[in-house]
């Protein structure tokens, strides 16, 4: 048996509506961080009590059809714990490997944020062409230095 990695002091922010099927692999994927908040709009399926049961930290949101967007209302509004916020995608997984590279990345203080080049998967099989790859996305970065 191994022992477990410690955690990486960020913050993860993943957003989420009627997710059920992709919430438990992502925040199984996401276990290494030292918080996690699901931002809800009102699922009518199980995705609230699945990422209660993981320990997230989950929060309704509802969108008056006008800005603020879920994203930016989290950033502006969740009381996060870390630095560093991780924008994740209910679809998304974030890799062991990947994990290593960002517990790494924080601890240099070179850069305010990461640009993370996403790979899109279609029946199993890695979209390296059509626009879909290199995909890059400003997903991690210092929170009051915030993007979005």
């Amino acid at each position: 048996m191994s022992t477990p990695l410690p955690k990486v002091p960020i913050s993860v922010l993943i957003p989420a509506k009627n997710e059920e099927q992709n919430l438990p692999a992502c925040l199984a994927s996401v276990a290494r961080a030292a918080e996690v908040f699901v931002v809800d709009s009102q699922s009518s399926d199980g995705s609230v009590d699945l990422a209660t049961a993981t320990g997230a930290k989950v929060v309704q949101f509802e969108f008056n059809g006008h800005w603020p967007k879920k994203k930016n209302w989290a950033l502006d509004n969740l009381p996060f714990s870390h630095e560093w916020v991780l924008i994740v995608d209910c679809d998304e997984r974030i890799t062991p490997e990947l994990w290593d590279e960002i517990a790494l990345a924080i601890q240099c203080h070179k850069y305010d944020g990461y640009y993370l080049n996403r790979r899109v998967f279609f029946l199993g099989t890695w979209i390296r062409h059509g626009g879909k790859y290199p995909d890059w996305n400003l997903r991690l970065f210092r929170h009051r230095e915030g993007p979005l």
